[in-house]
């Protein structure tokens, strides 16, 4: 259980950081884009460093949490922008 709320508390962070990185690639700061790409890393190895360290069995548990934030999230997201006319078609 420990393992999937570390991965949720991650993926939630790592969302909140690729819509920074979209926004940031978009304008164009090269700079503020790699700054935030060494955050997502650094997140990354946070959250799963003491995953394996101390809940070794729910490492996968980790990995769920994490992959299921950001593919719904970015999924909600998505929807969100389309409805309030920002998205693509």
């Amino acid at each position: 259980m420990a393992g999937l709320c570390i991965g949720l508390a991650c993926g939630a962070g790592e969302l909140y950081l690729l819509v920074l990185l979209t926004r940031a690639i978009s304008a164009g700061d090269a700079l503020k884009a790699l700054a935030i790409v060494s955050g997502k890393v650094l997140l990354f190895a946070a959250a799963l460093v003491p995953a394996a360290l101390f809940f070794p069995r729910e490492l996968i548990w980790c990995g769920i949490g994490i992959s299921s934030v950001l593919v719904i999230g970015a999924f909600v997201i998505n929807v969100l922008m389309r409805r309030g006319g920002k998205g693509g078609r």
